[in-house]
C-alpha cells in the first residue's frame, strides 16, 4: 500500500484511539482518586493515605494527551461541513488539555508534599501547599483548563451535529455529559453524579470514536494524497487500457 493510501487510515486510526483511551484512562483516574472530603482541611491528610491517589493523577495527567488529540481529531473531521465551529472547538480543547495538564502536574505536587509532611508531622506546610496549588497563580491556569475542555467539548459536539459526520445522539451524549461532569455538581450533590457522567462519557466517546473509524479516510486525506491517488489511479488505467 502506498503512503498516500496508508496515512488517511493512520490519522484516523490516532484520532479513534486518543478518543477511546481518553475517557478510558478518565474514567479508571476518577475512580483512583479519593472522594474530597467535606472539610478541605483533611485532604491532604486523606491524600497522604491514598495508596491509589498517585496513579489516579497520573491517568489523569496523561489522558489529557488523547484529550487534545481526540477533540482537535474530531474537529478536523467537522470540519469540511463547519468550519469555523470546528476550528474554535479545535483550539478551545486544546487550550483546555494544556490547562488541566497542569492542573495534574499542580496536583502531583500536592501529593508529593502530603506525603513528605505526613513522614515529617508538618501538615501545616502540606496544607500551604494545597492552598497555593488550588489558587493564586494557578487559577488562570486552572480557569483555562475548566473554561477550555467545557466550551470544547460543546462547540466540538455543535461542529458534529452540523456537519453529520457522527450520529446525532453522539453529539447530543457529548453535550449530556458537559452538564452532568461540570454543571450539575454546581447545585446538587451525590456520588450518582460522577457514575452518570462516567457512563455518559463512556457513551458518548466511545460512540466518537467508532464514527470516526466508520467515516472513510476523506477527512484525513490531504490535498497532496488526494492528487497522488488520482495520478496512480490514472496510471494503472492507462496501463490497463494499452
Amino acid at each position: 500500500m502506498s503512503t498516500s493510501r496508508a496515512l488517511p487510515s493512520v490519522r484516523r486510526m490516532l484520532v479513534a484511539v486518543s478518543l477511546a483511551a481518553a475517557i478510558v484512562l478518565s474514567v479508571v483516574g476518577i475512580l483512583l482518586q479519593p472522594e474530597f472530603p467535606d472539610d478541605p482541611t483533611a485532604y491532604v491528610e486523606m491524600l497522604a493515605g491514598s495508596a491509589s491517589a498517585g496513579a489516579g493523577l497520573q491517568l489523569f495527567l496523561w489522558s489529557q494527551v488523547f484529550w487534545a488529540i481526540g477533540l482537535i481529531g474530531l474537529a478536523h473531521a467537522a470540519s469540511h461541513r463547519a468550519p469555523v465551529i470546528a476550528t474554535m472547538g479545535a483550539v478551545v480543547s486544546g487550550l483546555g488539555a494544556f490547562g488541566h495538564a497542569a492542573y495534574g502536574g499542580a496536583s502531583l505536587v500536592t501529593l508529593g508534599v502530603a506525603r513528605y509532611a505526613a513522614e515529617s508531622g508538618d501538615l501545616d506546610a502540606a496544607q500551604a501547599a494545597f492552598g497555593a496549588t488550588q489558587g493564586g497563580d494557578f487559577v488562570p491556569v486552572l480557569l483555562v483548563g475548566l473554561g477550555g475542555t467545557v466550551l470544547g467539548v460543546i462547540l466540538v459536539a455543535v461542529a458534529l451535529l452540523r456537519s453529520a459526520v457522527a450520529p446525532r445522539w453522539v453529539a447530543i451524549a457529548m453535550l449530556a455529559w458537559t452538564v452532568v461532569e461540570f454543571v450539575l455538581p454546581n447545585f446538587l450533590a451525590g456520588a450518582w453524579i460522577t457514575y452518570t457522567s462516567l457512563v455518559l462519557g463512556v457513551i458518548a466517546f466511545t460512540g466518537a470514536a467508532v464514527a470516526v473509524l466508520r467515516g472513510g479516510s476523506r477527512a484525513w486525506t490531504t490535498v497532496l494524497e488526494a492528487e497522488a491517488q488520482r495520478d496512480a489511479s490514472a496510471s494503472v488505467a492507462a496501463a490497463a487500457s494499452a
